[in-house]
């Protein structure tokens, strides 16, 4: 069976996928990029205000660290400005998904790509969309607004067949399915 599915995507809903991407991809990401950045802080007030004295590999060190978090920020938000101006929010999409593929397509593309399950590198399930990493760098979101009730579960069915434990969910999703079970 092949499943269809026609739909744009918002500024808003790809900025949640940019940030979701540089933040929350891996699980533990998150929390050590804010360590890391409290630390960098601690370690900067100390060194400023004169109760820690520090070596210039450790002050540029932590300078880095310092500066790394709001250049993620920038990144995201500079890629999100892209997005809502390039015109691509306005483009229907579409994607069809069947036992042997996926098939994505943008409206004005003259191609649609069908791509087999192993070229699938991962997929995320969060609370109101799928997003499905074709590469490291290369993301799809699917809105779960754009399916039928009915249809979810399948789905989420299979991909977690397709892709064992390279398909994830994360945070209310998962305790949507563990009460559900």
């Amino acid at each position: 069976m092949t499943y269809t599915y026609k739909f744009k995507i918002d500024a808003p809903t790809f900025r949640k996928a940019l940030y979701f991407n540089a933040f929350a991809r891996k699980r533990n990401q998150l929390v050590f990029v804010v360590a890391a950045w409290v630390g960098a802080i601690m370690l900067a007030c100390m060194n400023v205000f004169g109760r820690l004295s520090l070596s210039n590999v450790v002050q540029i060190c932590y300078i880095v660290v310092l500066l790394s978090v709001p250049l993620l920020v920038f990144s995201c938000e500079r890629g999100w400005r892209e997005y809502r101006d390039s015109g691509l929010p306005e483009r229907d999409r579409s994607i069809s998904i069947s036992d042997d593929w996926m098939k994505f397509r943008i409206s004005g593309n003259p191609d649609s790509e069908k791509v087999g399950w192993h070229n699938v590198s991962a997929i995320f399930e969060l609370a109101q969309e799928f997003i499905i990493y074709r590469d490291a760098d290369q993301m799809v979101v699917l809105p779960k607004s754009v399916m039928k009730n009915e249809d979810i579960p399948l789905i989420r069915s299979l991909f977690a067949s397709k892709l064992g434990r390279c398909y994830k969910t994360r945070g209310v999703v998962a305790r949507e399915l563990y009460t559900a079970s």
